[in-house]
């Protein structure tokens, strides 16, 4: 081995451990701090692997890729979803996603060259093991964050880190969690050394941090890739009776402790602990679950629609708001993921996308147990955490941390496929070795090549970030406790840095010009901030929603966010178009149509509302909110209507919609008489009449003039 060669391998290890860093990156000072360092650092770290790589693949053929069905699967995947993107309905979107999931087609091809670079780089295991080593350490340092969080907040807190989300560190233990695994199983357990005991302690440790971020798929994943795991060795290591006998205790300990979970639900110890209590509420009728299925269908119905290639990465929100379930109603208004990895890739790819990203996997488990350079029991372990981590996306979806671990195990399977080693050169996709003079041209343009990439693949979004992040900032608190506008422009530097950020025109303009107009609420409420330049901040964001809108008419989100808006400033005839634009777009979605009610409402418009509101509650009557909205509009004008909803509810035994609806109404108007006088009169319809009596000797006491007329309805009640 040369020294160019030591001297490229090495700067590639340190990118690696860069990657295991990329969990701890917390990038305060930008949009969505979790998600962003995160990405960015994956982002450029690979790029400069990447370009170190072909590098070394010009210079030593033996560095080139191979033939492998894990290749030409992930190859051909990456482009599929590319036309799918091109061809889908917000391209833009889809290739570069957004700052809240920093994925789209260009982390997808990321990760591919990943794949392809350590694949093809490190192929011997003994490097792997360093680097899985290397990760098992870095994770100890999570647990301990983890422990803190517990220490500080108590047991029924779900943990969530450097990570910024509990499902993220579910995920990331899991593969961790699992690498103990395959280090405590690949060599001889034995009791008397400090090998098996390392690994064990690690691996329970790890696995109650999954537990801890109350992650259901990752403790699914996690128990099912366990029992997936013992099964085989049990089925298949027939000749060792000690990994045996462990791989029938490993499924007798999961066995044992679900059991017990769920024997214990209602005692203290479960329902003080989050990740148990969640264990025992994992059911297709729970919210969270329910929610899932929803999205699912929805899904389904989007598929029938375009069912080749679908509708491009970071669209199903569009799938959502056209195909939206009113019985989804009460859960989160907006949904951008399926939430389940098959359904997510069908919707981004479509049939064609979704076969080719299972065949990934296919091929994956193909190369593991045909691999002669993997033990019986690592080719367990890897199956059972591949096994995991399906489980685990089923419910949820990929993001930067675990694309970085689901690379490197793509890769280290790659590279211990049968083939590996062999100097044949069919074996290679490209076998001809250039002459010195190409070589030497090849290296320069790689290296004047890769850099402008790295920058224009992430300074312009990054750039878009960074002013977004200054546009948010309005005011600061000074030292003498004295609050000052945050630039020296005042609002005038907020709306400068909104501009700059949205007009940069990248992926960034959706989330800036949304944040611009949300920002606009706390920019009115300034008492002190002149007229001129509360209009003129108005009229800034007015124009550049009004664009996304026009660019972008398919996407509800934004008429919706605009029309509430106008309808907030009594910007009346705007306000009801918007809204009425975002219902056509998702006319089945009740939380779209609320806005314009109340707007109606406020307006004096009862006829509209109550129409309007009639219609809303129509699509599911088994929702109370709509009911509520329906019930205000109709008690603005129509008496009999409302007495008419109300013994609705209580003939359908659902006395506390009415109640809930009756006790709200006197907090909203504690001076109102009729308030109190309506809820003692529900209390004696549904037969109630001692606290029909307490309502209104309450209100005898803060209506002292209507003493008489009180005492009279308490008499005509008999009450």
């Amino acid at each position: 081995m040369t020294s160019v060669e030591k001297n490229l391998k090495f700067i590639i290890f340190v990118g690696l451990i860069v990657l295991l860093y990329v969990p701890f990156i917390v990038a305060d000072g930008m949009f969505f701090p979790y998600v962003t360092g995160k990405a960015y650092i994956f982002r450029i770290t690979t790029g400069i692997i990447f370009g170190i790589y072909l590098i070394l693949a010009i210079l030593h053929p033996i560095y080139r890729p191979k033939k492998n069905f894990i290749l030409y699967t992930f190859t051909a995947f990456l482009i599929s979803i590319f036309i799918s993107n091109w061809t889908g309905i917000n391209p833009l979107a889809s290739f570069w996603s957004n700052f809240e999931r920093m994925e789209g087609w260009v982390t997808i091809a990321h990760l591919f060259a990943l794949f392809v670079a350590l694949g093809s780089i490190l192929r011997e295991k003994k490097d792997w093991l360093i680097l899985f080593n290397a990760s098992i350490i870095a994770s100890l340092f999570m647990l301990f964050s983890a422990i803190g969080q517990v220490i500080e907040e108590g047991f029924n807190t779900r943990v969530a880190t450097t990570l910024g989300n509990s499902t993220f560190l579910g995920v990331y233990m899991l593969f961790n969690a699992f690498l103990s695994l395959f280090f405590l199983l690949r060599n001889k357990i034995s009791f008397r050394g400090w090998y098996s005991w390392v690994y064990g302690i690690i691996f329970v440790l790890q696995s109650a941090v999954v537990f801890q971020t109350g992650t259901r798929g990752s403790m699914l994943g996690l128990l099912g890739g366990v029992v997936l795991i013992a099964v085989l060795i049990a089925l298949f290591n027939k000749e060792n009776k000690i990994f045996r006998k462990t791989a029938f205790s490993l499924i007798g300990i999961v066995i044992i402790f679900v059991s017990s979970v769920f024997l214990l639900k209602e005692t203290d110890l479960v329902q003080n602990n989050v990740a148990l209590k969640r264990m025992t509420t994992i059911s297709i009728t729970e919210k969270t679950a329910e929610a899932r299925i929803n999205n699912w269908q929805m899904a389904i119905e989007g598929f029938k629609e375009r069912p080749i290639l679908g509708w491009g990465q970071s669209n199903f929100n569009y799938v959502f708001d056209k195909y939206y379930l009113p019985k989804h109603y009460g859960n989160e208004t907006w949904f951008d993921r399926v939430h389940n990895i098959l359904f997510d890739w069908l919707i981004a790819g479509g049939l064609v996308g979704l076969l080719l990203y299972l065949s990934i996997w296919v091929s994956s488990l193909f190369n593991i147990w045909k691999s002669i350079k993997l033990r019986l029991n690592e080719k367990a372990v890897l199956v059972g955490m591949l096994g995991g981590y399906f489980v685990h996306n089923f419910f949820v979806f990929d993001q930067v941390v675990s694309y970085i671990y689901f690379g490197f195990i793509l890769a280290f399977i790659y590279s211990q496929s049968r083939d590996i080693d062999s100097k044949d050169s069919e074996f290679k996709l490209i076998s001809y070795d250039f002459s010195k003079k190409i070589k030497k041209v090849l290296v320069v343009i790689i290296l004047l090549l890769i850099p402008v990439l790295i920058y224009s693949i992430n300074y312009p979004s990054y750039a878009t970030n960074k002013e977004l992040d200054s546009a948010l900032k309005t005011t600061k608190n000074n030292p003498d406790g004295t609050i000052s506008y945050n630039h020296e422009d005042g609002i005038y530097g907020n709306i400068e840095f909104f501009k700059k950020a949205i007009e940069r025109n990248n992926f960034g303009k959706f989330e800036s010009t949304e944040r611009a107009i949300i920002s606009a609420y706390q920019i009115l409420s300034i008492q002190n901030l002149d007229q001129d330049i509360k209009q003129d901040y108005v009229n800034f964001v007015a124009e550049k929603m009004s664009e996304q809108i026009k660019n972008y008419p398919n996407n509800s989100r934004y008429p919706y966010i605009f029309g509430s808006f106008l309808a907030q400033t009594n910007q009346s005839e705007l306000a009801e178009k918007y809204l009425l634009q975002a219902i056509r777009i998702s006319s089945t979605k009740q939380e779209l149509r609320i806005p314009l009610i109340r707007f109606y409402n406020r307006t004096g418009q009862n006829e509209k509302a109550v129409n309007l509101a009639k219609e809303t509650f129509e699509l599911d009557e088994s929702k109370k909110r709509p009911w509520k909205e329906y019930l205000k509009a109709a008690a603005r004008f129509d008496r009999d209507l409302t007495t008419f909803l109300i013994n609705e509810q209580i003939e359908k035994n659902n006395s506390e919609w009415v109640e809930e609806f009756l006790i709200t109404n006197i907090s909203n108007k504690p001076d109102v008489l009729q308030s109190r006088i309506s809820l003692a009169a529900f209390y004696v319809q549904i037969d109630d009449k001692k606290r029909a009596a307490e309502v209104l000797n309450e209100a005898i006491v803060d209506f002292p003039d209507s003493k008489r007329e009180i005492e009279n309805i308490k008499n005509l009640q008999n009450i």
